[in-house]
């Protein structure tokens, strides 16, 4: 270094001048180039920061998004509790409808053989009211010619009485 501090000195001032400004100039643009290097560095930190930002904001999304998910999954296991629950009672209010339907019909069927029933009660007294005004009516016209026929036979007696009589008085004289 010492050789080289000894040659600058007795360079020409015009020749030191020029190597002060190439050993600015290279000063200068080792200094632009830790400059650019260290923009690069930044730039690369600034994306990798922004990448990370990127990243989390896209992890809070994901987390949001599964948080939504499990909601959805609650809710669709409740309303897959209730469905079931809601077609096990349509079941059951089915089998209860089918039931009510078969005694329905039972006493659908009851209430036809009753009604039968009682046409066959009310035919067999009307015409048992029937039979019997026919046999009162009969039995009025009979006991009208029993007495017809009594009276006939009363006034026979008295003839056959008054006949016998008379035979007997005829007989005897």
């Amino acid at each position: 270094m010492k050789l080289l501090l000894d040659m600058y000195r007795s360079a020409p001032k015009e020749q030191r001048d020029k190597v002060q400004l190439m050993a600015a100039e290279k000063k200068a643009k080792s200094e632009a180039e830790e400059l650019r290097q260290r923009v690069r560095e930044l730039e690369e930190r600034e994306r990798r920061e922004g990448k990370k930002m990127a990243d989390e904001e896209a992890l809070r999304k994901i987390r949001s998004v599964e948080e939504q998910i499990d909601i959805l999954n609650k809710k669709f296991s409740l309303a897959k509790q209730e469905e079931d629950a809601l077609l096990s009672e349509m079941d059951v209010t089915g089998q209860a409808f089918e039931d009510m339907q078969e005694q329905n019909i039972r006493l659908m069927q009851q209430l036809r053989e009753k009604d039968d029933a009682n046409f066959k009660l009310m035919s067999e007294r009307i015409k048992s009211n029937q039979i019997h005004k026919l046999l009162k009516e009969e039995k009025e016209e009979l006991a009208d010619q029993l007495l017809t026929l009594k009276t006939q036979v009363g006034g026979l007696w008295s003839f056959v009485v008054l006949s016998s009589f008379e035979i007997d008085c005829y007989v005897h004289e």
